[in-house]
């Protein structure tokens, strides 16, 4: 599998910013090039994102899991570092009990219970809008403490490190250096070739989903 370094090293050797195989980064560190190197990481995961909404599937490892336990007079909670959306309901399952999401969000929560002074096991929450964390509708008391709720999330797969593998094999990673490539070209150099970008995106795309390309566009 090929690594997010891979993927700068091609990008920068395709736009002339590095000499080749003999001028590749060791590293995504390197001060004279690290306005090239953010952007190309940068392209590198809009590209990814544009790839895997293009096929209509979802990226491997995208849904993870998590826990919640209640502490006594605690309402703000903060969940998984990665998370990016939170899948409804939080399920206690040792109690069959859950946690739904609060409708309207957090701000209707305050309007509702203008005191925030409701006790007991939670029924609903929201993240907070001041800073993120996950608020339920009642504080729990020493009987609801310790409870765990465990639940589903899409997480931020975003690449960062120059180690961090891309999620597909070789073939997809060859027809993506085009996409990526064209991408860098448009935010660097404000040069952009949208059939170069459809096609390749496209035939990644039926690589990645291991489909046939179509050759007739007509409806269907």
């Amino acid at each position: 599998m090929k690594t997010l370094l891979n993927c700068v090293n091609e990008i920068l050797k395709r736009t002339s910013d590095i000499a080749g195989d003999a001028g590749a980064l060791s590293s995504l560190t390197d001060s004279p090039r690290q306005v090239l190197i953010d952007l190309a990481v940068q392209v590198v995961n809009e590209g990814i994102d544009k790839l895997y909404t293009t096929a209509e599937i979802a990226q491997p490892n995208e849904q993870s899991s998590g826990s919640m336990t209640l502490v006594t007079s605690t309402r703000a909670y903060t969940l998984a570092s990665d998370l990016i959306q939170l899948r409804f309901p939080m399920i206690d399952r040792t109690n069959n009990q859950y946690i739904g999401e609060y409708p309207g969000g957090y701000n209707a929560m305050l309007i509702a219970d203008p005191e925030q002074d409701d006790t007991g096991l939670p029924m609903f929450g929201a993240f907070r809008t001041t800073d993120g964390l996950f608020y339920v509708d009642r504080a729990p008391t020493s009987v609801e403490n310790g409870r765990i709720y465990t639940y589903q999330y899409d997480k931020n797969l975003a690449l960062t490190v120059a180690a961090s593998t891309v999620p597909f094999n070789d073939a997809v990673f060859r027809a993506m250096v085009p996409v990526w490539v064209q991408l860098f070209k448009r935010e660097r150099k404000n040069q952009f070739d949208t059939d170069l970008y459809r096609l390749n995106v496209g035939q990644a795309s039926a690589l990645l989903s291991q489909k046939l390309p179509r050759t007739d566009y007509s409806p269907r």
